[in-house]
Protein backbone atom coordinates (compact mmCIF):
# COMPACT_ATOMS: atom_id res chain seq x y z
CA UNK A 1 0.00 0.00 0.00
CA UNK A 2 2.89 2.03 0.87
CA UNK A 3 4.48 1.73 -2.21
CA UNK A 4 1.27 2.75 -4.26
CA UNK A 5 1.16 5.94 -2.23
CA UNK A 6 4.40 6.80 -4.01
CA UNK A 7 3.14 6.23 -7.51
CA UNK A 8 3.04 9.39 -9.39
CA UNK A 9 -0.38 10.56 -9.49
CA UNK A 10 -1.36 9.08 -6.17
CA UNK A 11 -1.49 12.31 -4.05
CA UNK A 12 -4.02 13.79 -6.43
CA UNK A 13 -6.07 10.82 -6.62
CA UNK A 14 -5.99 10.91 -2.81
CA UNK A 15 -6.85 14.03 -2.46
CA UNK A 16 -10.10 13.77 -5.13
CA UNK A 17 -11.12 10.88 -2.68
CA UNK A 18 -11.04 12.73 0.49
CA UNK A 19 -13.03 15.47 -1.72
CA UNK A 20 -15.86 13.08 -3.08
CA UNK A 21 -15.96 11.62 0.20
CA UNK A 22 -16.97 15.05 2.02
CA UNK A 23 -19.20 15.95 -0.64
CA UNK A 24 -21.17 12.33 -0.75
CA UNK A 25 -21.70 12.92 3.28
CA UNK A 26 -22.79 16.38 2.52
CA UNK A 27 -24.76 16.20 -0.12
CA UNK A 28 -26.47 13.54 1.50
CA UNK A 29 -27.29 15.16 4.88
CA UNK A 30 -28.38 18.07 2.96
CA UNK A 31 -31.12 16.24 1.86
CA UNK A 32 -32.25 14.80 5.22
CA UNK A 33 -32.27 18.10 7.28
CA UNK A 34 -34.60 20.89 7.20
CA UNK A 35 -34.50 23.72 4.79
CA UNK A 36 -33.43 26.40 7.43
CA UNK A 37 -30.62 23.87 7.85
CA UNK A 38 -29.77 23.46 4.43
CA UNK A 39 -29.32 27.79 4.25
CA UNK A 40 -26.88 26.92 6.93
CA UNK A 41 -24.93 24.45 5.10
CA UNK A 42 -24.88 26.72 2.14
CA UNK A 43 -23.06 29.82 4.38
CA UNK A 44 -20.75 27.56 5.48
CA UNK A 45 -19.63 26.23 2.47
CA UNK A 46 -19.44 29.62 1.00
CA UNK A 47 -17.20 31.11 3.70
CA UNK A 48 -15.26 27.64 4.13
CA UNK A 49 -14.58 28.66 0.07
CA UNK A 50 -13.89 32.33 1.57
CA UNK A 51 -11.19 31.00 3.88
CA UNK A 52 -9.72 28.16 1.83
CA UNK A 53 -8.18 31.54 0.19
CA UNK A 54 -7.26 33.35 3.47
CA UNK A 55 -5.78 30.05 4.30
CA UNK A 56 -3.11 30.32 1.51
CA UNK A 57 -2.24 34.27 2.15
CA UNK A 58 -2.04 34.67 5.56
CA UNK A 59 -1.36 31.18 6.90
CA UNK A 60 1.41 29.81 4.11
CA UNK A 61 2.11 33.38 2.58
CA UNK A 62 2.48 35.14 5.76
CA UNK A 63 0.65 38.47 4.64
CA UNK A 64 -2.07 40.30 6.10
CA UNK A 65 -5.55 41.52 4.44
CA UNK A 66 -8.45 42.94 5.83
CA UNK A 67 -10.36 43.22 2.18
CA UNK A 68 -11.20 39.63 0.91
CA UNK A 69 -14.80 40.75 1.41
CA UNK A 70 -14.06 43.73 -1.35
CA UNK A 71 -12.95 40.57 -2.96
CA UNK A 72 -15.64 38.62 -2.87
CA UNK A 73 -18.20 41.58 -4.21
CA UNK A 74 -16.03 41.84 -7.31
CA UNK A 75 -17.20 37.97 -7.84
CA UNK A 76 -20.76 39.13 -6.94
CA UNK A 77 -20.71 41.94 -9.22
CA UNK A 78 -19.08 40.57 -11.95
CA UNK A 79 -21.70 37.09 -11.60
CA UNK A 80 -24.93 39.81 -11.13
CA UNK A 81 -23.84 41.79 -14.50
CA UNK A 82 -23.05 38.95 -16.27
CA UNK A 83 -25.94 37.38 -15.69
CA UNK A 84 -28.43 40.15 -16.25
CA UNK A 85 -26.86 41.39 -19.07
CA UNK A 86 -25.23 38.69 -21.25
CA UNK A 87 -27.27 35.72 -23.23
CA UNK A 88 -24.18 34.72 -25.22
CA UNK A 89 -20.46 33.48 -24.81
CA UNK A 90 -18.56 35.93 -25.80
CA UNK A 91 -16.30 34.71 -28.57
CA UNK A 92 -17.68 31.13 -28.07
CA UNK A 93 -21.46 32.40 -28.73
CA UNK A 94 -22.28 29.28 -26.67
CA UNK A 95 -25.92 29.94 -24.79
CA UNK A 96 -24.89 31.52 -21.25
CA UNK A 97 -25.69 30.06 -18.02
CA UNK A 98 -24.99 30.36 -14.40
CA UNK A 99 -21.73 28.23 -14.95
CA UNK A 100 -20.57 30.70 -17.26
CA UNK A 101 -21.07 33.78 -14.77
CA UNK A 102 -19.16 31.75 -12.24
CA UNK A 103 -16.48 31.39 -14.51
CA UNK A 104 -15.91 34.99 -14.97
CA UNK A 105 -16.60 35.66 -11.79
CA UNK A 106 -12.85 34.03 -11.20
CA UNK A 107 -11.61 35.17 -14.13
CA UNK A 108 -12.71 39.27 -12.17
CA UNK A 109 -11.10 37.95 -9.07
CA UNK A 110 -7.65 36.96 -10.95
CA UNK A 111 -7.09 40.30 -12.29
CA UNK A 112 -8.40 42.41 -9.51
CA UNK A 113 -5.68 40.18 -7.33
CA UNK A 114 -3.16 41.04 -9.70
CA UNK A 115 -3.51 44.52 -9.35
CA UNK A 116 -3.95 44.45 -5.56
CA UNK A 117 -1.11 42.35 -5.17
CA UNK A 118 1.27 44.15 -7.37
CA UNK A 119 1.09 46.70 -4.78
CA UNK A 120 0.94 44.63 -1.80
CA UNK A 121 4.51 42.65 -2.50
CA UNK A 122 5.91 46.38 -1.71
CA UNK A 123 4.10 46.77 1.83
CA UNK A 124 4.92 44.93 5.17
CA UNK A 125 3.01 45.23 8.49
CA UNK A 126 0.70 47.84 9.15
CA UNK A 127 0.91 49.48 5.57
CA UNK A 128 -0.35 46.08 3.73
CA UNK A 129 -2.97 46.53 6.23
CA UNK A 130 -3.91 49.75 5.59
CA UNK A 131 -4.09 48.87 1.81
CA UNK A 132 -6.19 46.23 2.13
CA UNK A 133 -8.09 47.94 4.59
CA UNK A 134 -9.10 50.54 2.21
CA UNK A 135 -9.75 48.11 -0.44
CA UNK A 136 -12.10 46.57 1.89
CA UNK A 137 -14.13 50.01 2.18
CA UNK A 138 -13.71 51.07 -1.50
CA UNK A 139 -14.33 48.32 -3.42
CA UNK A 140 -17.96 48.11 -2.59
CA UNK A 141 -18.26 52.01 -2.48
CA UNK A 142 -18.13 52.00 -5.95
CA UNK A 143 -21.38 51.03 -6.56
CA UNK A 144 -22.33 54.21 -5.39
CA UNK A 145 -20.53 56.09 -7.72
CA UNK A 146 -22.19 54.24 -10.61
CA UNK A 147 -25.78 53.49 -10.06
CA UNK A 148 -26.91 52.93 -13.26
CA UNK A 149 -24.41 50.31 -13.59
CA UNK A 150 -23.97 48.77 -10.56
CA UNK A 151 -27.56 49.55 -8.83
CA UNK A 152 -25.99 52.00 -6.25
CA UNK A 153 -27.40 51.28 -2.79
CA UNK A 154 -30.51 49.26 -3.46
CA UNK A 155 -27.91 46.86 -5.37
CA UNK A 156 -29.18 44.23 -8.06
CA UNK A 157 -31.45 41.98 -7.64
CA UNK A 158 -31.36 38.51 -8.69
CA UNK A 159 -34.25 35.77 -9.83
CA UNK A 160 -33.98 32.43 -8.17
CA UNK A 161 -31.05 30.65 -9.50
CA UNK A 162 -32.06 27.31 -11.85
CA UNK A 163 -30.02 24.35 -12.73
CA UNK A 164 -31.15 24.58 -16.35
CA UNK A 165 -29.44 27.85 -16.81
CA UNK A 166 -28.56 31.10 -15.34
CA UNK A 167 -30.57 34.32 -14.55
CA UNK A 168 -32.58 36.31 -16.87
CA UNK A 169 -33.68 40.05 -16.31
CA UNK A 170 -36.33 39.27 -18.49
CA UNK A 171 -38.56 37.47 -15.88
CA UNK A 172 -40.31 40.43 -15.21
CA UNK A 173 -42.23 39.95 -18.47
CA UNK A 174 -45.98 39.03 -18.05
CA UNK A 175 -46.25 37.80 -21.61
CA UNK A 176 -46.90 34.17 -22.34
CA UNK A 177 -43.76 31.49 -21.15
CA UNK A 178 -41.99 30.33 -24.17
CA UNK A 179 -43.41 27.45 -25.76
CA UNK A 180 -40.50 26.52 -27.62
CA UNK A 181 -39.39 22.19 -27.51
CA UNK A 182 -36.69 23.12 -25.10
CA UNK A 183 -39.18 24.75 -22.80
CA UNK A 184 -39.91 22.73 -19.31
CA UNK A 185 -43.60 22.66 -18.61
CA UNK A 186 -45.00 23.33 -15.73
CA UNK A 187 -48.30 22.91 -14.35
CA UNK A 188 -50.38 25.46 -11.89
CA UNK A 189 -50.86 24.61 -8.63
CA UNK A 190 -54.32 23.29 -7.36
CA UNK A 191 -55.11 25.88 -4.53
CA UNK A 192 -57.62 26.05 -1.92
CA UNK A 193 -60.32 28.14 -2.54
CA UNK A 194 -59.24 31.24 -0.55
CA UNK A 195 -56.17 30.97 -2.06
CA UNK A 196 -57.13 31.35 -5.05
CA UNK A 197 -55.74 33.52 -7.63
CA UNK A 198 -57.12 37.20 -8.32
CA UNK A 199 -59.31 37.79 -11.01
CA UNK A 200 -60.69 34.56 -11.50
CA UNK A 201 -63.91 32.67 -11.32
CA UNK A 202 -63.71 32.48 -7.75
CA UNK A 203 -63.44 36.05 -7.43
CA UNK A 204 -67.14 37.42 -7.06
CA UNK A 205 -68.82 40.97 -7.43
CA UNK A 206 -69.99 40.87 -3.97
CA UNK A 207 -65.99 40.07 -2.56
CA UNK A 208 -65.10 43.74 -3.75
CA UNK A 209 -64.83 47.02 -1.90
CA UNK A 210 -67.83 49.27 -2.09
CA UNK A 211 -68.90 52.52 -0.72
CA UNK A 212 -70.93 51.04 2.20
CA UNK A 213 -68.46 48.78 3.29
CA UNK A 214 -66.49 52.26 3.82
CA UNK A 215 -69.42 53.17 6.13
CA UNK A 216 -69.26 56.33 8.22
CA UNK A 217 -65.88 56.79 6.92
CA UNK A 218 -66.56 57.60 3.51
CA UNK A 219 -69.49 60.38 4.80
CA UNK A 220 -66.79 62.11 7.16
CA UNK A 221 -64.36 61.86 3.30
CA UNK A 222 -66.78 62.21 0.66
CA UNK A 223 -65.38 64.74 -1.20
CA UNK A 224 -61.85 62.76 -1.51
CA UNK A 225 -63.76 58.83 -2.12
CA UNK A 226 -65.60 58.75 -5.61
CA UNK A 227 -67.20 55.48 -6.56
CA UNK A 228 -64.48 55.51 -9.69
CA UNK A 229 -61.72 55.09 -6.98
CA UNK A 230 -62.49 51.79 -5.70
CA UNK A 231 -61.68 48.47 -6.81
CA UNK A 232 -63.05 47.50 -9.80
CA UNK A 233 -62.30 44.08 -11.14
CA UNK A 234 -60.75 45.68 -14.49
CA UNK A 235 -58.43 47.17 -12.15
CA UNK A 236 -57.38 43.63 -11.26
CA UNK A 237 -56.71 42.41 -14.91
CA UNK A 238 -52.99 42.74 -16.48
CA UNK A 239 -52.68 44.91 -19.89
CA UNK A 240 -52.70 41.44 -21.66
CA UNK A 241 -56.05 40.92 -19.66
CA UNK A 242 -54.28 38.04 -17.71
CA UNK A 243 -54.98 38.02 -13.65
CA UNK A 244 -52.69 39.95 -11.76
CA UNK A 245 -51.96 36.80 -9.65
CA UNK A 246 -49.75 35.87 -13.22
CA UNK A 247 -47.34 38.80 -12.65
CA UNK A 248 -44.18 38.31 -10.79
CA UNK A 249 -43.52 38.73 -6.95
CA UNK A 250 -40.38 38.87 -4.70
CA UNK A 251 -38.46 35.44 -4.42
CA UNK A 252 -39.20 35.67 -0.47
CA UNK A 253 -42.81 36.22 -1.04
CA UNK A 254 -43.32 33.49 -3.63
CA UNK A 255 -41.34 30.83 -1.91
CA UNK A 256 -43.77 31.62 1.28
CA UNK A 257 -46.87 31.19 -1.02
CA UNK A 258 -45.88 28.05 -1.85
CA UNK A 259 -46.24 28.25 -5.77
CA UNK A 260 -44.21 25.93 -8.25
CA UNK A 261 -41.07 26.64 -9.50
CA UNK A 262 -40.73 26.60 -13.44
CA UNK A 263 -38.13 28.21 -16.12
CA UNK A 264 -38.63 28.39 -19.93
CA UNK A 265 -36.11 27.98 -22.74
CA UNK A 266 -34.86 31.81 -22.55
CA UNK A 267 -34.80 31.20 -18.31
CA UNK A 268 -37.98 33.67 -18.45
CA UNK A 269 -40.25 33.21 -15.15
CA UNK A 270 -43.98 32.63 -15.25
CA UNK A 271 -44.72 33.44 -11.57
CA UNK A 272 -48.15 32.75 -11.40
CA UNK A 273 -47.49 28.99 -12.59
CA UNK A 274 -44.55 27.81 -11.02
CA UNK A 275 -43.07 27.48 -7.84
CA UNK A 276 -39.63 29.08 -6.13
CA UNK A 277 -39.50 26.78 -3.28
CA UNK A 278 -38.59 23.81 -5.66
CA UNK A 279 -36.54 23.98 -8.29
CA UNK A 280 -35.98 20.93 -10.53
CA UNK A 281 -37.67 18.32 -7.31
CA UNK A 282 -35.39 20.11 -4.98
CA UNK A 283 -36.11 22.75 -2.06
CA UNK A 284 -34.74 25.86 -2.86
CA UNK A 285 -32.79 26.00 0.50
CA UNK A 286 -31.38 22.30 -0.85
CA UNK A 287 -30.45 23.48 -4.26
CA UNK A 288 -28.37 26.34 -2.75
CA UNK A 289 -26.66 23.74 -0.31
CA UNK A 290 -25.62 21.66 -2.71
CA UNK A 291 -24.49 24.91 -5.17
CA UNK A 292 -22.64 26.11 -2.13
CA UNK A 293 -20.93 22.54 -0.89
CA UNK A 294 -19.90 21.81 -4.60
CA UNK A 295 -18.12 24.94 -4.92
CA UNK A 296 -16.63 24.31 -1.57
CA UNK A 297 -15.08 20.88 -2.20
CA UNK A 298 -14.01 21.65 -5.76
CA UNK A 299 -12.05 24.41 -4.36
CA UNK A 300 -10.99 22.33 -1.36
CA UNK A 301 -9.41 19.97 -3.59
CA UNK A 302 -7.47 22.72 -5.62
CA UNK A 303 -6.10 24.27 -2.10
CA UNK A 304 -4.72 21.25 -0.69
CA UNK A 305 -3.29 20.00 -4.11
CA UNK A 306 -1.76 23.80 -3.53
CA UNK A 307 -0.58 23.57 0.01
CA UNK A 308 1.05 20.06 -0.23
CA UNK A 309 2.51 20.90 -3.77
CA UNK A 310 5.86 22.82 -4.30
CA UNK A 311 4.43 26.64 -4.83
CA UNK A 312 2.69 25.58 -1.24
CA UNK A 313 6.55 24.90 -0.11
CA UNK A 314 7.32 28.04 -1.77
CA UNK A 315 5.06 30.21 0.23
CA UNK A 316 5.97 28.93 3.46
CA UNK A 317 9.95 29.25 2.62
CA UNK A 318 8.93 33.65 2.08
CA UNK A 319 6.78 33.27 5.20
CA UNK A 320 9.32 31.90 7.59
CA UNK A 321 12.23 34.17 5.67
CA UNK A 322 12.34 35.89 2.63
CA UNK A 323 15.81 36.92 2.58
CA UNK A 324 16.91 33.02 3.21
CA UNK A 325 14.49 32.52 0.04
CA UNK A 326 15.88 34.76 -1.86
CA UNK A 327 19.32 33.68 -1.82
CA UNK A 328 18.19 29.99 -2.93
CA UNK A 329 16.41 31.13 -5.83
CA UNK A 330 13.18 31.98 -5.20
CA UNK A 331 11.37 35.58 -6.19
CA UNK A 332 9.39 37.24 -2.86
CA UNK A 333 7.51 39.14 -4.84
CA UNK A 334 6.38 36.85 -6.85
CA UNK A 335 5.56 34.62 -4.16
CA UNK A 336 3.57 37.39 -2.36
CA UNK A 337 1.94 38.31 -5.70
CA UNK A 338 0.46 34.71 -6.87
CA UNK A 339 -1.11 34.08 -2.88
CA UNK A 340 -2.73 37.26 -3.49
CA UNK A 341 -4.28 36.22 -7.04
CA UNK A 342 -5.00 32.98 -5.47
CA UNK A 343 -6.72 34.44 -3.12
CA UNK A 344 -8.41 36.39 -4.52
CA UNK A 345 -10.12 34.04 -6.96
CA UNK A 346 -11.45 32.05 -4.02
CA UNK A 347 -12.70 34.92 -2.87
CA UNK A 348 -14.25 36.01 -5.99
CA UNK A 349 -15.84 32.47 -6.49
CA UNK A 350 -17.39 32.64 -2.69
CA UNK A 351 -19.03 35.87 -3.73
CA UNK A 352 -20.84 34.55 -6.69
CA UNK A 353 -22.03 31.88 -4.53
CA UNK A 354 -23.08 33.99 -2.07
CA UNK A 355 -24.81 36.20 -4.43
CA UNK A 356 -26.60 33.36 -5.23
CA UNK A 357 -27.62 32.47 -1.83
CA UNK A 358 -28.94 35.97 -1.45
CA UNK A 359 -30.28 36.46 -4.49
CA UNK A 360 -28.92 40.19 -4.54
CA UNK A 361 -25.73 41.98 -4.65
CA UNK A 362 -25.63 45.58 -2.82
CA UNK A 363 -23.07 47.17 -1.12
CA UNK A 364 -24.04 46.17 2.28
CA UNK A 365 -24.20 42.49 1.50
CA UNK A 366 -20.10 43.11 1.19
CA UNK A 367 -18.97 45.42 3.45
CA UNK A 368 -16.11 45.82 5.40
CA UNK A 369 -18.19 43.66 8.53
CA UNK A 370 -17.91 40.52 5.97
CA UNK A 371 -13.84 41.16 5.81
CA UNK A 372 -13.03 41.26 9.02
CA UNK A 373 -15.31 38.06 9.84
CA UNK A 374 -13.10 36.15 7.74
CA UNK A 375 -10.49 37.46 9.20
CA UNK A 376 -11.54 36.01 12.20
CA UNK A 377 -12.95 33.13 11.18
CA UNK A 378 -9.32 31.58 9.74
CA UNK A 379 -7.72 33.17 13.32
CA UNK A 380 -9.94 31.05 15.24
CA UNK A 381 -10.07 28.09 13.33
CA UNK A 382 -6.03 27.98 12.68
CA UNK A 383 -4.10 30.52 10.67
CA UNK A 384 -2.45 27.36 8.52
CA UNK A 385 -4.70 24.57 7.82
CA UNK A 386 -7.37 23.88 5.59
CA UNK A 387 -9.20 22.11 8.30
CA UNK A 388 -8.97 24.94 10.01
CA UNK A 389 -10.68 27.36 7.71
CA UNK A 390 -13.89 24.48 7.99
CA UNK A 391 -13.70 25.13 11.56
CA UNK A 392 -13.79 28.60 11.31
CA UNK A 393 -16.43 29.31 8.86
CA UNK A 394 -18.81 26.59 11.28
CA UNK A 395 -18.12 29.12 13.69
CA UNK A 396 -19.20 32.29 11.88
CA UNK A 397 -22.68 30.56 10.94
CA UNK A 398 -22.82 28.79 14.57
CA UNK A 399 -22.04 31.88 16.96
CA UNK A 400 -24.97 34.39 15.55
CA UNK A 401 -27.23 31.74 16.01
CA UNK A 402 -26.35 30.59 19.45
CA UNK A 403 -26.74 34.25 20.24
CA UNK A 404 -30.39 34.88 18.25
CA UNK A 405 -31.59 31.38 21.21
CA UNK A 406 -29.79 33.04 24.33
CA UNK A 407 -31.72 36.22 23.17
CA UNK A 408 -35.05 34.69 22.83
CA UNK A 409 -34.81 32.42 25.97
CA UNK A 410 -33.85 35.83 27.94
CA UNK A 411 -35.47 38.13 26.33
CA UNK A 412 -32.46 40.84 25.62
CA UNK A 413 -33.98 43.79 23.44
CA UNK A 414 -32.39 44.13 20.32
CA UNK A 415 -29.40 46.14 20.08
CA UNK A 416 -27.72 43.74 22.47
CA UNK A 417 -28.67 40.73 19.99
CA UNK A 418 -27.59 42.25 16.98
CA UNK A 419 -24.15 43.63 18.93
CA UNK A 420 -23.42 40.08 20.32
CA UNK A 421 -21.83 38.23 18.14
CA UNK A 422 -19.41 40.83 17.14
CA UNK A 423 -18.61 40.87 20.51
CA UNK A 424 -17.83 36.90 21.12
CA UNK A 425 -15.91 37.13 17.75
CA UNK A 426 -13.42 40.25 20.02
CA UNK A 427 -13.42 38.23 22.77
CA UNK A 428 -12.55 34.78 20.90
CA UNK A 429 -9.96 36.39 19.02
CA UNK A 430 -8.23 37.89 22.11
CA UNK A 431 -8.34 34.62 24.09
CA UNK A 432 -6.98 32.64 21.51
CA UNK A 433 -4.19 35.06 20.07
CA UNK A 434 -3.14 34.99 24.02
CA UNK A 435 -3.92 31.22 24.81
CA UNK A 436 -3.76 29.51 21.77
CA UNK A 437 -2.02 31.53 18.82
CA UNK A 438 -2.17 28.40 16.43
CA UNK A 439 -6.24 28.55 16.38
CA UNK A 440 -8.20 25.73 17.31
CA UNK A 441 -6.60 22.80 14.96
CA UNK A 442 -2.92 24.40 16.00
CA UNK A 443 -3.95 23.24 19.66
CA UNK A 444 -5.54 20.04 18.85
CA UNK A 445 -2.38 19.29 16.97
CA UNK A 446 0.20 20.62 19.77
CA UNK A 447 -1.40 18.53 22.21
CA UNK A 448 -1.81 15.40 20.15
CA UNK A 449 2.34 15.84 19.60
CA UNK A 450 3.62 13.91 22.94
CA UNK A 451 1.02 10.54 22.33
CA UNK A 452 2.23 10.96 18.60
CA UNK A 453 5.67 10.56 19.42
CA UNK A 454 5.09 7.89 21.84
CA UNK A 455 3.95 5.84 19.33
CA UNK A 456 6.79 6.69 17.05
Amino acid sequence: MHKLMMLPGSRLVQHAAIALAIWVALTRLNQSVDPLLSYYLALVGMYATAMFGMTILVGLSGQVSLGNGALMAVGGYAFALTSLNWKTVPILGLPWNAVWSVVFAGIFGILVGLVIGGLAARLKGPYLAGLTLGVAVGVPAIANRFPGLFGGENGLMLTVPYPQGGYDASAVDTGPADTGADAIPTEAPDLPTEQAPIGGESLAPSDLLTVDDLGGAVSSAAPSVAPSDLITPDDLMGATGAPIASMPAEPSALASAGTDLGSTASGGVDAGSVDVSAVGGLILEQWQATLSITMACIMGFVALNLVRSRQGRTWQAVRDDSIAAAVSGINPSRSKVSAFVVSSLFAALAGAVFAQLLTYVGPGAYGLGLSLSLLVGIVLGGRASLLGAIIGAVLLVWLPVVVDRLSADRGWPEPVTNNAPNLLYGLLVVLVVLLAPGGITGTIRQSLAPVLRRRD
